[in-house]
């Protein structure tokens, strides 16, 4: 089973958008196996609000598990869970609607990280993948994000994100090797590459290159963000594609049969400044 979590430094990048493409893919690129999706957003993720459209998930989500009484923690998850489709092939952890809940499920992260050792199995293999939100959130999901496989700086081609990205790097590295996890367990990835700047400047300024990068597709984003019907072209979209290919990179790195892009604080020569138009 892979974990891999992903999260902003800054401003609002699209890491929900991502993920849920991201999961809306892969079964395709992991044949077999199911994908569930954890919204761990204290901040208040778009998910049921937006790709549900604020659907009926009573009982669901990480309210159920924070206030359930369960003892069977396994069990309490699975009955948690909303399918995102008719074969049960995809599947989400609905999250917190209100920043004020946050305290509420603030000491559900590190029992969650402890079920998810305890998913895998060879008759039912999953892939988890869990919307962080931004860095810096008062009652974040720490234990969650030091649980993961790896962990990916979801970022914009822009100057402002791509400045706060190399300090969140460099604190994500340390937090993990503190962890005892990988070193090179943090990695990057780009919404809209030459928005205005390239892949070679970002990772010149990072000191690492990006490990992957999807479309900036506004129209077919929609349909995760704010829940509209998927067009004709959907399944051959911009964002569909390049999602496609950032999740078998991704699955890769994991499994091992990708490198994971080492990151390293960038030197003293390649500062922000750096970074120029084409």
């Amino acid at each position: 089973m892979a974990v891999i979590a992903f999260a902003s430094a800054k401003g609002s990048p699209g890491v929900t958008t991502t993920v849920l493409a991201l999961a809306w893919v892969w079964p395709h690129i992991a044949p077999g196996r199911r994908v569930v999706v954890i919204d761990a957003d204290v901040a208040a993720g778009g998910v049921a609000t937006g790709y549900l459209q604020g659907a009926a998930s009573s009982g669901r989500g990480i309210l159920n598990l924070a206030t359930g009484r369960s003892n069977d923690a396994v069990a309490s998850f699975w009955d948690s869970l909303i399918s995102l489709d008719d074969a049960g092939s995809r599947l989400l952890l609905a999250g917190v609607t209100d920043p004020a809940q946050a305290r509420v499920v603030e000491n559900s992260w590190t029992p969650l990280a402890g079920v998810l050792d305890q998913l895998d199995s060879a008759d039912a293999p999953i892939d988890v993948l869990v919307d962080l939100g931004r860095l810096g959130t008062a009652n974040e999901a720490v234990a969650l994000r030091q649980r993961a496989d790896l962990v990916i700086l979801v970022m914009t081609s822009t100057l402002t994100s791509v400045a706060t990205a190399r300090p969140a790097l460099r604190r994500l590295t340390d937090e993990r090797v503190a962890a005892g996890r990988e070193a090179n367990a943090a990695a990057s990835m780009v919404v809209g590459e030459r928005q205005p700047y390239s892949l070679a400047e970002i990772g010149e300024v990072l000191g690492s290159s990006v490990m992957a990068t999807i479309a900036e597709d506004s129209s077919t984003a929609s349909v995760f963000s704010r829940g509209t019907a998927p067009g004709a072209r959907f399944s051959r979209s911009p964002l569909i594609r390049s999602s496609s290919a950032a999740a078998e990179r991704i699955r890769g790195a994991v499994t091992g049969d990708a490198e994971v892009p080492v990151f390293a604080p960038a030197t003293a020569g390649a500062a922000v400044g750096a970074v120029r138009d084409d």
